[in-house]
This record gives structure tokens, C-alpha cells and sequence, in this order.
């Protein structure tokens, strides 16, 4: 379950990295959706990393081990994404309030909060283009996902 959570994210991400993506707009400083602008393999690694706190701090949980971090190419030569998950314990019978309770928290710092998916998975998108969810995965453990826009570097990978 939680390779093919992966591979989703990664997906989801590479599809989301394509000058066609529209799906959520930019704030004004910020190029606009679809934009790739140049980034430090480490400040995107940062920025992922951030999210995935934030949202480990908003359900008031630690991770239940440490979590995985890497770089994904993204749109062609030297573009690339961060990406980050990690598993949080939550019982199974307390994990619709606590995805309520995430939603919650994004939709006042005004992340775009789709509706729940059909297993009660939450996807957001910060206003820096950073993709987040978070779903059940497997008994106990809510999975957090991180993926950020597509950035371009030419520091290898």
C-alpha cells in the first residue's frame, strides 16, 4: 500500500508539473501556475519538508519513524520536485476527525482544500504550489505526502 501511495504522489506530481497544470492559482508574487523558476535542490527539500512538519504539527502527533525525503525529475533536463512522506499513528476509529481537523487548519491558512476522497484523504495546495495529502494507510497510520511545484536547477541530482 504504501509503494503504490508513492507511486500516486510521484504521478500525481509529474502530471502536476506540466505547463498545462491550472489547478491552482499563483499568488501574485509567485510565477504563475505551470512556471518553473529556479530553486536549490536544498531550499525545495526545505520547503517539503516544512509542509510535512506543519502537518505533523497541526495533528499534534510525531512521525512513527523517520521520514523519506528525495528529488524526482520533473518536466525535462535539470527540472526537478521535492518530495517527502511520512507516517503518522492515528487509530483508525480517530482518523476522520483528525483529517477534519487538517482540513480545517489549511482552509484558515488558506491552502485550496479539494473535497475528501472516498477513503477520507485530504488534498491541499499551499499558495507556493506545494501539494499536499494525506491518507489512511493501513490500520493506524495516517500517511502525509508532500510534493512541491517543478523547479529548475542545474545542481545534478
Amino acid at each position: 500500500m504504501r509503494r503504490i501511495l508513492s507511486l500516486f504522489l510521484t504521478a500525481a506530481v509529474l502530471a502536476g508539473c506540466s505547463n498545462d497544470d491550472k489547478s491552482a492559482p499563483a499568488p501574485a508574487a509567485e510565477p504563475s501556475a505551470g512556471s518553473v523558476v529556479a530553486m536549490p535542490h536544498a531550499d525545495a527539500q526545505a520547503l517539503a519538508d516544512k509542509y510535512r512538519t506543519e502537518a505533523v504539527t497541526a495533528l499534534g502527533a510525531t512521525l512513527s519513524g523517520p521520514p523519506t525525503s528525495n528529488l524526482t525529475p520533473c518536466e525535462g533536463p535539470h527540472t526537478f520536485t521535492a518530495i517527502t512522506y511520512g507516517d503518522v499513528p492515528v487509530p483508525t476509529d480517530q482518523q476522520n476527525a483528525a483529517l477534519q481537523k487538517l482540513r480545517e487548519h489549511f482552509s484558515g491558512a488558506r491552502y485550496t482544500v479539494a473535497p475528501p476522497g472516498a477513503d477520507g484523504s485530504l488534498n491541499a495546495i499551499t499558495p507556493d504550489r506545494v501539494k499536499i495529502s494525506v491518507a489512511p494507510e493501513g490500520t493506524d497510520t495516517l500517511r502525509i505526502n508532500i510534493a512541491t511545484a517543478c523547479y529548475s536547477s542545474d545542481e545534478p541530482m
